[in-house]
C-alpha cells in the first residue's frame, strides 16, 4: 500500500510510522519534506491485507482530524 499525504503537523509522520508498527505492517519507503506550515510525505507499507486496511483507516482518521495544510474547515474563514 502506498500513501502520498499533505500534512499540517510534521509529527503525524511519526504517528503513522508508529501505527504501522502497531498493526504489524512494515514501512518499505518513507520520504518526507517540511516547509513552514506543511509537510508532504510518501509512504509504502507491506503487511497482511487486514492490517493494511486497518492502518489505512487510522491514517484517514489522522487526515480528517488535522485537515490538509492551508485548508479551512467547512464554514470557516481564512
Amino acid at each position: 500500500m502506498t500513501c502520498d499525504l499533505l500534512l499540517r503537523d510534521a509529527r503525524s509522520v511519526a504517528r503513522i510510522i508508529n501505527l504501522a508498527h502497531r498493526f504489524n505492517c512494515r514501512c518499505t519507503r518513507i520520504d518526507a519534506s517540511a516547509v513552514p506550515g506543511a509537510t508532504t510525505a510518501s509512504f509504502a507499507f507491506d503487511g497482511p491485507a487486514v492490517s493494511l486496511t486497518r492502518l489505512r483507516a487510522q491514517i484517514d482518521r489522522i487526515l480528517d482530524y488535522e485537515a490538509p495544510a492551508g485548508a479551512w474547515p467547512p464554514g470557516g474563514t481564512p
